[in-house]
This record gives C-alpha cells, sequence and structure tokens, in this order.
C-alpha cells in the first residue's frame, strides 16, 4: 500500500484516508496509484492460487501494525469488482478490528457461529458493498487458536465455498499467535503482509520459517506503507514493486528496505 501525499494550502492531504476510521479503505476517491498497487496485488494472488481448489487467500503478518488488516479489507474489495461475489472473514479474535474500520457491529460474527450461539447467516453482514459481504470476529472468546482448530471451521470454510467466489482471512500476527496456520488445508495460500523501514530481516525469516513448518502454502510477500519513485521518461507515478524478492540471509536488525 502506497500512501498519496498532496500539499494544498499549507496542509497534507492524505486522499483515500477515512477521517473517521482513520485507515485507507479503498473508495470512489482513492487515487490511481493506490488502487492500481492492489490491483497488481490481486492479479498476483489469482496467478499464485490458480492451480489450486480453494479460491481463498489467508492475509496475515510477523508483527503487529504492519497494516495487515487494512490490506486485507482492501483486497477483499478489489476482489469484489470483478462481480465476484466475495466474503472477508475476521479471523483476528485477540484483537479484531475489521468491524471498526467498516463500521459494523460485531455482536454476531465467527465466534458465535463457531460455537453454535448464532447460525452464519446472522454471523454475516451482507452487502456491505456491491458483492462484498463481512463476517466479523465477534465477541471474544477464552481460547481463539482452540476454537478455530477445531472441525467446525473447516466446514465452515468448505460450506462457505459454495457461496462466495472468493475468500479473504484475515488472521492474527504469527508474533502473536499461529491462528492463520490452522487454515492451510482448506485455503488457497498464505499471504505475508510486511511494513517498509519496520519488518527486520529477521522478522521476515521468522515468519517464512513458521509457515515452511505448517500446511500453509506461502504465495507471497505484500509490502506495505511503500515509498513513491516518480518516471519522468513515461510520466506515471508507480510504488515500488509489492511483491519484493525475498532478502537473503543478513545480519542485525535492519528494517526491510530496497535500498540495501
Amino acid at each position: 500500500m502506497v500512501y498519496a501525499e498532496f500539499y494544498g494550502k499549507g496542509k497534507l492531504y492524505l486522499e483515500g484516508f477515512d477521517p473517521i476510521t482513520r485507515q485507507f479503505i479503498l473508495n470512489e476517491n482513492t487515487p490511481f496509484i493506490i488502487t492500481e498497487s492492489y490491483s497488481k496485488i490481486r492479479t498476483n494472488i489469482m496467478a499464485a492460487i490458480n492451480d489450486s481448489p480453494y479460491k481463498s487467500v489467508v492475509i496475515t503478518s510477523q508483527c503487529r501494525d504492519e497494516g495487515k488488516t487494512t490490506t486485507a479489507i482492501n483486497i477483499a474489495l478489489m476482489f469484489s469488482r470483478l462481480d465476484m461475489r466475495v466474503l472477508l472473514i475476521d479471523a483476528d479474535m485477540r484483537r479484531s478490528g475489521v468491524h471498526d474500520m467498516l463500521r459494523l457491529k460485531n455482536h454476531f460474527g465467527l465466534s458465535t457461529v463457531l460455537t453454535g450461539e448464532t447460525d452464519i447467516y446472522s454471523g454475516i453482514s451482507i452487502d456491505v458493498r456491491k458483492n462484498f459481504h463481512v463476517m466479523p470476529a465477534g465477541p471474544g472468546v477464552a481460547s481463539p487458536s482452540d476454537l478455530l482448530a477445531g472441525a467446525a471451521t473447516e466446514r465452515l470454510v468448505r460450506m462457505l465455498y459454495d457461496y462466495y467466489d472468493f475468500i479473504v482471512i484475515d488472521s492474527p500476527p504469527l508474533c502473536i499467535a499461529n491462528d492463520s496456520l490452522l487454515f492451510g488445508g482448506y485455503t488457497g495460500g498464505t499471504a505475508l503482509v510486511l511494513r517498509e523501514n519496520k519488518t527486520t530481516h529477521a522478522e521476515l525469516q521468522a515468519a517464512l520459517s513458521t509457515i515452511s513448518l505448517s500446511k500453509a502454502r506461502f504465495i507471497g510477500v505484500i509490502k506495505t506503507y511503500c515509498s513513491v519513485k516518480y518516471d519522468k521518461s513515461s510520466d506515471y507515478k508507480s510504488s515500488i514493486e509489492e511483491n519484493a524478492d525475498l532478502p537473503g540471509d543478513r545480519e542485525g536488525e535492519r528494517a526491510y528496505d530496497d535500498n540495501d
């Protein structure tokens, strides 16, 4: 994701920025550079899971505050623009944020569906936007990992494939819990979000090592809070590549940066 900065009347304007949720959620006023970045991510995800029977992606990160939930929401929105019926599931039960960012109620959701307190229909907010439905995390539970690891979670997701063309699952950071890896056996793949100039090489390698030990299919890295470069020859602005090549072994706790 790219911050699009505009200056005018002595103030900094961030177009696409929602002053209420204080997050970048794609909308009709989002600058082309940001929309195009997510379009590239969508294309890469589609290519990465093309041979998978499961049309879904799990979004995770190694640490907090790397833009994971914002990225998950915007990826789901981009798929819904293809006239696909899309469901976003908030599986981050420890620190759920999807409902706040989309201004939805969280009385019912994934937790109440899995515990049998409500049916599936009560746990889904339909038509949040065209073709875009959301299953919030729901009220907190004592042991999220135990709940997600149960057979009910797999049955739920497999059943939802019959109703949706694509599913995006927002899961907790790996440094908090390995919940995202629980979906590996019945999802298309797992994408790792990292934040430019924040995520360290050691943190990235720890995340990749954790994912490699699971059944999750790793499909790539999505870099957020990217720098912006200007191509004078083509008169186009473009973001630094979202799906950066994975770094080799490097020493120290330096933040992941394209200038290395």
